[in-house]
């Protein structure tokens, strides 16, 4: 599998997660997860820095329990709307990494 392949599979798994059953936090936490592999500087044109970004803003808070993490404390203190505005970001880098796939 390609690199391209590889990130389009774990932007998939992780809009996957998004449309899942459970809270918003919980759906785009467990997004991160599919995502913890991906390594932005591979990716292809802006996408790369579009998630580079994206994980910079979900990680911006140091965990505040053992064990909790940044990126479960960070959306912890989010807004519903931030929260759910990552989940759209999340979206919007896997359509980019799409539509370069297809030549689009």
């Amino acid at each position: 599998m390609s690199i391209k392949g590889y990130h389009r599979e774990k932007f998939a798994a992780a809009v996957s997660s998004l449309v899942g059953l459970g809270d918003i936090r919980g759906r785009v936490e467990s997004a991160f997860v599919s995502l913890v592999t991906v390594n932005p500087d591979q990716m292809v044109s802006g996408a790369g820095e579009k998630y580079k970004s994206l994980y910079a803003k979900v990680t911006s808070r140091q965990e505040e329990s053992e064990g909790e993490g940044t990126i479960r404390s960070t959306l912890r203190h989010m807004t519903d709307e931030d929260v759910s505005d990552v989940a759209e970001e999340i979206l919007d880098i896997h359509n980019q990494l799409l539509r370069e796939f297809s030549g689009a």
